[in-house]
């Protein structure tokens, strides 16, 4: 049995895996991490461990303190200049963070041609995966949650309370829900049509994360919903070492 964990900045998510098939999954708010050790009670003894960490020192403290009792080395996901079928063509491939990492690679386990992975969390990670596997670039833009909590806490007059998405919003609070959800699907849409322009047929965008379900709907393009494509990522990271 692989254990896969993906450390990010609100939440931390890990799953089990036999093969290719899940055999749990689960998560916690990473302000509960030091408590891994009850969450993960009931697992088995992993054969092997594979992480992706963006949360720092102390999350990886607890994180080891909670395999500890394993005995176990676990595998600590740093990007490279190419792992299992990807090419990172980062200016420095080590700069790229490691769950940006393990969602390209994850990306490319779909066999989907051409994609524009999509992380929709404390920021948007957005990142161009071409049919061959080359990751040709990506765009970090605030995430949804940050766009709009930034206009209620810095402008006296508006509101951070949620609205409805609309064309041609009516109320300040639909005015900001809409601008948020656009500012963020249109810049992704832009990202698929510039590679599309220079010659990647049938863009797809695959998306994740946490504000996912609040920015879907703005999406002109077909979208695929895939939450688990960084533990995809780090499974197939972990079958490869």
């Amino acid at each position: 049995m692989i254990l896969v964990v993906d450390i990010g900045n609100t939440q931390v998510k890990w799953a089990t895996a036999v093969g290719d098939a899940w055999v749990t999954q689960g998560q916690c708010p990473l302000s509960a991490i030091a408590k891994l050790s009850l969450y993960w009670s009931d697992l088995s003894e992993p054969a092997a461990i594979v992480i992706s960490n963006v949360a720092g020192v102390e999350a990886a403290s607890a994180v080891d303190m909670a395999i500890r009792p394993w005995n176990i080395e676990a595998y600590w996901v740093e990007a490279m200049p190419s792992q299992c079928g990807v090419v990172n063509s980062y200016a420095k491939p080590s700069q790229l963070g490691p769950d940006r990492w393990a969602a390209l690679i994850g990306a490319k386990t779909l066999n989907l041609g051409n994609v524009v992975t999509v992380c929709s969390g404390t920021a948007t990670a957005i990142h161009g995966l071409t049919q061959a596997g080359v990751f040709i670039g990506g765009l970090i833009i605030p995430g949804y949650d940050l766009i709009h909590k930034s206009l209620g806490s810095n402008a006296a007059q508006l509101s951070d309370a949620e609205g409805t998405l609309s064309t041609f919003p009516l109320t300040t609070r639909d005015a900001i829900t809409s601008g948020a959800i656009r500012a963020t699907c249109q810049t992704i849409e832009s990202f698929c049509d510039d590679m599309e322009v220079v010659g990647y047929d049938a863009v797809k965008i695959v998306l994740a994360g946490g504000a996912a379900d609040k920015v879907r709907a703005g999406f002109v393009r077909p979208v695929i919903r895939q939450d688990d494509v960084i533990l995809l990522g780090l499974l197939e990271i972990a079958k490869s070492l």
